[in-house]
């Protein structure tokens, strides 16, 4: 296995199971982690689209994916809105660029432009909404597990690193069998995982942890 590999994998583990499971009650906290990690992989995923870079296999894929992960996390950290708006976009983006890799439609540009479509959705109704606990209890357990999902199955070397390159989602279609079934069982864990918090310890999330709204 890669150094890529195995760094990619544990990295999606960790913050994968975190993100799933405690996305509510230390939202303010593991959220720019998150937006780190999923800037990484969109990033490179755009670089490898855009320049015909590989995927995480060259230093202008990772600077680019690292650049563009720095500054979702410090936005992520310092605007309250603009996090809560990220969290909802990536889970539009991600669930976007996963369908259009499930109809089998190779077509890169689109896919990141219908991901981009999706995901300006989700975060605009995220916005409206105003967010509530569960909706980031939603948003949090389902792209937590997938990228949990995805860095087991990287560590195991069911799928490669290069396989995420359209997204987590086409990561879990490369292992259909053993990657939507861990998906769709650790999501709905997770899920309920959080839920036993909300109307016992946490019921709202706490704006006064950023330093503007």
């Amino acid at each position: 296995m890669s150094l890529e590999g195995i760094v990619i994998g544990l990295l999606a583990l960790a913050i994968g199971l975190g993100w799933a499971f405690y996305g509510l009650k230390v939202f303010t906290i593991l959220l720019p982690i998150w937006a780190f990690f999923f800037g990484l992989t969109s990033g490179a995923q755009w670089s490898q689209d855009i320049f015909g870079q590989g995927f995480l296999s060259t230093v202008l894929s990772w600077g680019i994916g690292l650049v563009f992960g720095a500054v979702l996390a410090v936005i992520s950290y310092l605007w309250y809105y603009a996090a809560v708006t990220i969290a909802g976009g990536a889970l539009g983006y991600i669930l976007g660029v996963g369908f259009m890799d499930w109809l089998g439609i190779d077509a890169a540009i689109l896919g990141i432009i219908v991901g981009l479509i999706v995901g300006a959705v989700f975060a605009a109704a995220t916005f409206l909404l105003g967010v509530p606990a569960w909706l980031i209890i939603i948003f949090s357990g389902i792209t937590g597990a997938a990228a949990a999902v995805n860095g087991v199955l990287i560590l195991l070397g069911r799928i490669h690193v290069e396989d995420l390159s359209s997204g987590v989602v086409n990561g879990l279609l490369t292992d259909t069998t053993i990657g939507i079934i861990a998906w769709i069982v650790l999501s709905v864990a997770a899920i309920y995982w959080q839920m036993r918090d909300v109307g016992r310890t946490v019921t709202t999330i706490e704006r006064t942890n950023y330093r503007y709204y």
